[in-house]
């Protein structure tokens, strides 16, 4: 994959699969709590999207991004039956598995990105049976244009005149 934000997703995914178990999904952020019908069988998971996303020009059509990670960290309040809340002990548990999050993403680099830094977090207001909490990092690279698709055309041999 060429892509920044694929190889960034994949990274990201295997870092925080191996390195918070509380969590059971990572997936990218295509809006299903708010397109969900029932409930999936994962808790809590994450919803990564890379966000508000500005670029400035440096030397050489070399861009340097500045954005955001928002990692959505997702659970439902209600439990698999549907009909009774959460208990006080499974709620707690989820705060665990944010702040495992957020260590395993706290000045984390690679060698694309500069280290992540915690920028906010917010739950958000909703009126369904979904809690989400919602990490925010600062995101900032230096992106280079891929080099000209070229091709190279066949010298004809030279032909001397005798």
């Amino acid at each position: 994959m060429d892509s920044l934000f694929s190889n960034l997703f994949l990274t990201l995914e295997a870092r925080i699969g191996s390195g918070v178990p509380l969590i059971k999904g990572v997936y990218p952020e295509l809006s299903q709590t708010e397109n969900y019908n029932g409930n999936p069988s994962v808790w809590p998971c994450v919803f990564l999207d890379f966000t508000n996303l500005t670029y400035s020009e440096l030397t050489g059509s070399i861009q340097a991004a500045s954005g955001e990670l928002q990692c959505r960290l997702v659970f439902p309040v209600t439990s698999s039956n549907g009909s009774t809340f959460l208990d006080t002990s499974a709620a707690l548990n989820y705060y665990e598995a944010e702040l495992k999050l957020h260590q395993v993403l706290q000045g984390w680099t690679n060698s694309t990105i500069a280290p992540l830094t915690r920028i906010s977090v917010s739950t958000e207001d909703r009126d369904d049976t979904f809690r989400v909490r919602v990490l925010t990092y600062s995101l900032n690279f230096h992106e280079s244009p891929l080099p000209p698709v070229t091709s190279e055309i066949e010298k004809p041999p030279l032909e001397l005149l005798s």
